[in-house]
This record gives C-alpha cells, sequence and structure tokens, in this order.
C-alpha cells in the first residue's frame, strides 16, 4: 500500500512538473483603460518615484484604438542644494512623439515572456511612461512588453526612437527631502 502511495505521488509529481512545462510562455495584459486626457504625473508614485505597473489603468493596445499621438513621460531627479541641506524634486518630461506608429503598434503587440528557469541580472530600468492618444483626444497608458526578468524588450524603444519629438514639457514635482 505504501509503494502504491509514493508510486501515485511520484507520478502526480511528475504530471504537475510536466504540465508546468508546457504552460505558455507568454501573456498579454489586459487592455489599457481609457482615460480623458494624457497624465503624465502617473509617472511618479506618490513623493519618491516612479508609480506602480499595478494601478490597474496600464495595458495592452485595445482592439480597434488608432493613435493619432503618442506621449512619452520620463521621470527624473532634480537635486537642489539649499542652505544646509539638499532637497530632491521630482521631474517628469512630457515629450509628444509624432509619425508612422505603425512599428510601434507591432512592438506593443508583442506579448510578455514568463519568467521560466532563467537566470537574470540584478539591474534597475525605469521604463517610461506610453500614453498613446486617439483622435477624440482619449489616452491609453501602455503596457511595454517585458522579457522573463521584467526588463522592457528592446523594439518599443527601437519603434519610439523612428518617432519624432514635436513638442516637449517639464513638471517639477513638490521638494522632497531625502
Amino acid at each position: 500500500m505504501a509503494s502504491q502511495i509514493i508510486t501515485a505521488t511520484a507520478a502526480a509529481m511528475l504530471l504537475s512538473s510536466c504540465t508546468s512545462l508546457s504552460q505558455p510562455g507568454h501573456y498579454q495584459p489586459e487592455p489599457a483603460a481609457l482615460q480623458d486626457a494624457v497624465d503624465c504625473s502617473t509617472a511618479v508614485g506618490g513623493s519618491s518615484g516612479p508609480s506602480d505597473p499595478s494601478t490597474g489603468r496600464k495595458g495592452r493596445v485595445p482592439e480597434g484604438f488608432i493613435p493619432v499621438d503618442a506621449v512619452l513621460c520620463t521621470w527624473s531627479q532634480q537635486v537642489s542644494p539649499s542652505t544646509g541641506t539638499t532637497t530632491i524634486k521630482p521631474v517628469v518630461t512630457s515629450e509628444l512623439l509624432s509619425g508612422d506608429y505603425t512599428s510601434l503598434l507591432a512592438a506593443l503587440a508583442e506579448p510578455s515572456d514568463r519568467a521560466h528557469n532563467v537566470s537574470c541580472l540584478d539591474y534597475a530600468e525605469l521604463v517610461p511612461e506610453l500614453w498613446l492618444v486617439n483622435a477624440g483626444g482619449q489616452a491609453i497608458n501602455v503596457q511595454w512588453p517585458m522579457d522573463g526578468c521584467e526588463h522592457s524588450k528592446p523594439d518599443t524603444a527601437k519603434a519610439l526612437a523612428w518617432l519624432t519629438a514635436t513638442d516637449s514639457t517639464t513638471l517639477v514635482g513638490k521638494t522632497n527631502p531625502w
């Protein structure tokens, strides 16, 4: 009886490991929520840095969404030494990009990879917020496709490099002493 239990347990473990190997290695996030306008303030979460991408507003490009503009929101810090203390302010640059969005949409349609027996380099990557705007002025905050190590896949950045910056705005946040 004990050998049958051990055999059944071993078989179950073998089957479960085979099942996990056959699971898809890719995924697509839910469609991005349609917003009334671009909000680059989401590039700075609270007072200390980039926002948490799990806020639920970001996602893939919904079917039928046709962009007429793209906005890239990048995050940085402004260090201002003052008498006795150093203050750091979050800075967000909003860059309006125009051009042919075909390559960008193709790059964004690429699925993200699930981590599966990978060895990842441990480095920080601040992925810019990417917004697409339709003819009605409504916007979506788009999730970049990610590799199994949660780093952005390169095709989105390559496609963005082919677009032309037509306008830029810099927003400086509240002072944050750290």
